[in-house]
């Protein structure tokens, strides 16, 4: 084995991906320049289960995070045509799970709030142009037209960001068939089970929707996420709403036209073939999409960063151990993936198949879903 030495390594990305790849690089012992600009508002929330918060506690931000979480008791699933409860995980058993929900802004405030009070994180707050990522050179030019020089570079900008296009990565054709609607509302404008300190997952004819309170950073008020899948429709909210929970009394305020939705694609869940060209690799939803059945899209990519952060301590050589972790990454993340697709499949069923689904669920109760989620906890 050569001598450890200290690599120079560039990330691409000044979100949550971004700065937990950052964190994860500057603890194994290795100099990082984070590119790009670091949010000062992400809207919305996120679900953190107990592998993500295994993540957070390996990359040392559990505890700075820990304020802001809400905690989670349980994941209740319920039947939107009949508001009768089918089954309950309690998170809150002998067996006690950490489970939270935390606002995006929050978790990305917390991590940059890390890496700037660590010695070996700078940043550059410029737009990456280019990456040269050859066998014997890896280099990027910002929009300054300044060139940098790394041993490594982490494309953690995202789905549309510069580094997966580098990688040789499209994204025409990709089915987006499924739909999510999205909203953050003060929960004091909803009825008062929408406060609950739980997951409600809410099961329909075709579409699913996801309910949970969370604590927003700016305004320190409790506030309710909700997440609304449907398939996809060229109408507006309103008239999508209204197909969809305007019938169901207990989700009919969801309607109120005060309330803003924005809609964005869901395309299946999915992952790159190759997550590397040479010194450049990727991280996050750079290199896989995770839409939220499962609540892991940000546990996934912190998952990520500290499994980076074990690759990284004490290599000789970063580019062969970054290599190796992307491998190991993709033959971890395949399950999961397959998982994601089927659950939504089991959320959007319709007809006959749904209430079919609703009745196995009932009768096999939490046992089921504790089967189905334990190996995607399980960090």
């Amino acid at each position: 084995m050569g001598k450890t030495k200290t690599a120079h390594i560039g990330v691409i990305g000044g979100a949550i991906a971004g700065l937990s790849a950052g964190l994860a690089i500057a603890d194994a012992g290795h100099k990082v320049v984070i590119f790009g600009h670091v949010p000062d508002h992400l809207s919305g929330a996120l679900q953190l289960a107990p592998n993500g918060f295994k993540a957070l506690d390996a990359l040392g931000a559990l505890a700075v995070l820990t304020p802001h979480l809400t905690r989670l008791n349980a994941i209740e699933i319920r039947s939107s045509r009949t508001n009768s409860c089918l089954s309950v995980l309690d998170h809150d058993s002998p067996q006690r799970r950490d489970y939270a929900s935390i606002g995006r802004g929050a978790l990305c405030a917390g991590l940059y709030e890390l890496a700037r009070a660590h010695k070996a994180i700078s940043f550059c707050d410029e737009m990456v142009t280019d990456i040269t990522c050859t066998s014997d050179h890896t280099s990027l030019v910002t929009d300054k037209g300044t060139q940098h020089d790394f041993d490594l570079i982490i494309g953690a900008d995202g789905k549309q960001g510069l580094a997966r296009a580098i990688i040789g990565a499209h994204d025409g054709g990709v089915n987006t068939s499924r739909q999510a609607l999205r909203a953050g509302v003060p929960a004091t404008s909803l009825p008062r089970h929408f406060s609950a300190t739980r997951t409600q997952l809410w099961l329909g004819n075709g579409y699913h929707l996801v309910s949970y309170p969370f604590l927003d950073k700016t305004s320190d008020e409790m506030m309710i996420n909700l997440v609304l899948c449907t398939p996809a429709s060229a109408k507006q909210a309103p008239q999508i709403l209204q197909e969809f929970l305007g019938k169901r009394p207990v989700l009919a305020p969801l309607c109120d036209g005060a309330i803003s939705w924005y809609k964005t694609p869901l395309p299946p869940a999915s992952q790159l073939a190759s997550w590397r060209k040479n010194g450049l690799v990727l991280i996050g939803d750079s290199a896989h999409f995770m839409p939220p059945h499962l609540a892991q899209g940000a546990g996934q990519t912190l998952e990520d960063a500290a499994t980076l952060k074990a690759a990284l301590t004490g290599a000789s050589d970063v580019k062969q151990a970054a290599a190796q972790w992307a491998l190991m990454r993709q033959r971890t993340l395949g399950p999961i993936i397959e998982k994601a697709e089927a659950t939504g499949a089991m959320m959007r069923l319709s007809g006959p198949f749904a209430m079919l689904r609703n009745a196995t669920i009932e009768l096999g109760g939490h046992r089921l879903v504790e089967k189905w989620l334990t190996k995607v906890w399980s960090a």
